[in-house]
């Protein structure tokens, strides 16, 4: 393993364990999805980046791609219904 893949590991887990803390300290559910959305999304890209370093294989590096491709597709989308999901149910607790 090369310094720069330790870095890019050290460095996604690191913004991960922020997201974590942050979706533990943080008062609001928005506040929360918002920590664990967008520290989830670039720790595993920087984690993901540095898998990439270490293997420097064309296989790899194209399927690793196709993983980072999809979490920053999905976890916007899943992000955003767990948020609409939370207002409908509070907005029908209000009205009964």
């Amino acid at each position: 393993m090369s310094v720069i893949t330790i870095f890019f590991f050290v460095l996604g887990f690191t913004i991960i364990f922020f997201g974590i803390l942050g979706t533990i300290i943080l008062p609001d559910i928005f506040l929360r999805l918002h920590a664990s959305t967008k520290c989830g999304v670039t720790g595993t890209f920087n984690i993901l980046i540095g898998l990439i370093i270490d293997r420097l294989a064309w296989d790899y590096t194209i399927k690793i791609c196709l993983i980072i491709l999809f979490v920053f597709f999905t976890a916007p989308i899943i992000t955003h219904m767990l948020a609409i999901s939370y207002l409908r149910h509070k907005h029908e607790k209000e009205n009964t």
